[in-house]
């Protein structure tokens, strides 16, 4: 460098003699580079040399820089105001165009100082994309700086000078501040800002998506021999942003994300020490977590803690979009909660949830639950022994209301047990739950078992819940131990459920494909003493006073249609009650079997009386293949007896058709329970 500038000096002495009768005076200098640098094809001219003071100008053709810079290159450089001296050339002064591999840049701003062991420029006045661009670079040694500072750089432009293949930009503004240091080609350390206002675009895939997003971002990070320790802050402000399957509207609204940790290139794996994500008016969750990413990313572990009281918008932006297209579809929440989680592994370790005024509805009416409270622990430990409670101030299943209750219970691993007898209030009434079990069984259904009791359910209201006709009375009765078990229904005993003053009493209740679509179903059924004019009395079908008893056995349904069975219905031996029986109901009775009495009623003077007397009365019914073979309380020469007569004035009620189909049967008894009109076929 030193002989370089001697001979400059020499160059310029001996021209001075002519410098008067030229105008200006160049030297090429040629290339001049550093460890990290090079300068081509370097000019200097001394110009205007007619004037006083002179003109002294360096071109440069082309500025090299080391990694990371290597694609920025400097070119056409004019310095008007530069030094050169010994080992340093100082441009403090220049224009110069940045070109890279994938853009172009009008003039700009440009100055550089190159030393032996220390080299540094900057590039002002850069404008790109509508915006402006500055660069400070410097390097020293084998360590270099760089910083740069971008404002109001157009986003759709941008994206012409980046990759096409992942996220398509189509409007919104960027502003950037990046400050990076390192040595060779190694970065130690960075610090980018970034400011996104109104930025819209998506992926290829349509899997992420931003409309008109206001976003700021800070991410600090250094590099200790292959592991960075980062710290970032994510803030959005305005806009909407999808990423499948969430949808999210930010305006009036405040999102934060902040998260600090180790990521280690090497091992493929990201430690995130401290992670919180809040949303306004929505909740907050916190936590760490290990994640890998070897073969795809994976959970090693995690703990995270959610806060939230407004579960009715945490439900309709965070949740709605998962239960989409599965059973909790149609499903929303409300109220307060806080909840804690464990994973390891990507499973499901620990929970803990504790919430407040709960309320839970399904737009399809399968349930709904208001002012529940309660907190519910569980965990994968077998050992586990810590109990969950769970109460509310009003629970519906489909129709039926249960009023206040509280559970008890353990909940672990795979399974749930109630730990407490508790009481459900229904209709009037109580229906007790003395046991039950709930176990999971993999790639079956699960298994279930109850036992508990009915009392004084109200058959008045029930029958309103259920559309019925209104029916008088209460329902009691014990349930035996109920198991479900591998797509099956059993019954361990019987039962027993009291309703009209008398028992009907279920045994050998089974079921296959419960909750399939071809559910199949098997029972038998005692009935004894029922009082005809409590289970008549608000019937369509007529009044009837007296005792019924009878049994259905061998009961089979398939997707809840009979196929078969034995039944009868009818008088007991024993019954000493009072029998009477409506003309409206004698004639029902004809038009089931068949019989003539509609016509004797309607002929003679029987028409005015309004009920009658009856020793008994009686109808089976053996179904096989879609028919009926009905029968009697006794044979007769032309049929069978439904009715015998007793009593004044009496009559008699005999069937004739022997055989029915069971749909036409079921289509009489529809058009009799749902008509004043008496039918007579």
């Amino acid at each position: 460098m030193i002989i370089t500038k001697l001979i400059l000096s020499i160059v310029f002495i001996l021209i001075t003699p002519i410098a008067n009768a030229l105008d200006s005076v160049s030297l090429n200098v040629g290339t001049l580079a550093g460890t990290q640098w090079k300068l081509e094809d370097v000019n200097i001219v001394l110009a205007d040399l007619q004037q006083n003071p002179q003109k002294l100008a360096l071109t440069i053709a082309k500025l090299s820089l080391p990694k990371p810079f290597d694609d920025f290159n400097p070119v056409n450089i004019r310095c008007t105001a530069f030094t050169w001296q010994n080992k340093e050339l100082l441009c403090e002064q220049g224009r110069a165009e940045m070109r890279s591999k994938r853009w172009q840049s009008p003039t700009a701003n440009f100055s550089f100082h190159v030393t032996e062991k220390r080299s540094s420029f900057k590039l002002a006045d850069l404008y790109l994309a509508g915006g402006i661009i500055a660069v400070d670079g410097e390097e020293q040694g084998d360590q270099w700086q760089l910083q740069i500072n971008a404002k109001a750089v157009d986003g759709k432009l941008i994206q012409q000078l980046l990759p096409q293949e992942y996220f398509k930009l189509k409007a919104g503004k960027i502003d950037v501040k990046l400050n990076a240091s390192g040595s060779h080609t190694l970065v130690k350390e960075f610090t980018l800002t970034a400011q996104l206002n109104g930025l819209t675009g998506q992926t290829k895939d349509g899997k992420l998506a931003a409309e008109a997003l206001v976003l700021k971002t800070t991410l600090n990070a250094k590099n200790y021999n292959g592991l960075w320790n980062w710290q970032s802050h994510i803030e959005i402000n305005g806009g909407a942003f999808y990423a499948e399957p969430l949808y999210m509207e930010a305006t009036g609204q405040n999102i934060a994300l902040d998260t600090q940790g180790d990521w280690d290139i090497s091992n493929k794996q990201v430690d995130i020490k401290s992670a919180s994500y809040r949303h306004s008016k929505v909740g907050e969750l916190i936590g760490s977590a290990t994640v890998r990413y070897k073969d795809g990313a994976s959970f090693e572990r995690a703990q995270l803690a959610l806060v939230s009281d407004n579960l009715q918008d945490l439900s309709a932006i965070y949740l709605k979009p998962f239960f989409e297209q599965t059973k909790l579809q149609g499903v929303a929440l409300a109220g307060h909660l806080k909840a804690d989680f464990s994973i390891n592994k990507q499973a499901l370790t620990a929970l803990t949830a504790t919430f407040n005024n709960l309320d839970i509805k399904d737009t399809a009416g399968r349930g709904e639950i208001k002012g529940g409270s309660g907190q519910i622990n569980w965990s994968n430990d077998e050992l586990f022994r810590q109990p969950s409670r769970f109460s509310w101030q009003q629970l519906q299943v489909y129709s039926l209301p249960i009023g206040p209750a509280e559970l008890s219970f353990l909940s672990r691993a795979d399974s749930i047990r109630l730990l407490k007898k508790t009481q459900l209030p229904l209709l009037s009434g109580v229906i007790a739950v003395n046991h039950f079990n709930w176990q999971a069984k993999q790639q079956q259904d699960p298994k279930v078992s109850f036992e508990g009791e009915i009392s004084n359910v109200s058959l008045e209201q029930l029958s309103l819940i259920l559309n019925w006709t209104s029916l008088s009375g209460t329902i009691s009765g014990h349930i035996p131990r109920v198991e479900y078990s591998n797509k099956t229904l059993s019954l361990g005993g019987e039962l027993i459920v009291k309703v009209f003053d008398g028992e009907v009493r279920v045994s050998n209740l089974a079921s296959s494909g419960l909750f399939s679509d071809f559910p199949k179903f098997y029972s038998d059924l005692e009935i004894e003493n029922l009082d005809l004019d409590q289970l008549t009395g608000k019937f369509k079908f007529g009044g009837i006073t007296g005792k019924l008893s009878g049994y259905v056995q061998q009961l089979y349904m398939e997707n809840w249609q009979p196929v078969s069975f034995f039944a009868w219905l009818g008088t007991p031996e024993n019954d000493d009650s009072r029998h009477r029986i409506s003309q409206k109901a004698v004639q029902n009775i004809a038009n089931i079997g068949g019989g003539g009495a509609a016509d004797l009623l309607s002929k003679s003077f029987l028409r005015f009386f309004e009920t009658f007397g009856y020793d008994k009365l009686g109808l089976g019914c053996y179904l096989h293949d879609g028919v009926c073979q009905l029968m009697g309380v006794e044979a007769t020469e032309s049929g069978y007896a439904i009715i015998t007569g007793g009593g004044l004035p009496r009559i008699d009620v005999i069937g004739y058709n022997s055989r029915v189909d069971w749909n036409v049967l079921m289509e009489r008894l529809k058009r009799i329970s749902t008509s004043d009109e008496v039918i007579v076929e």
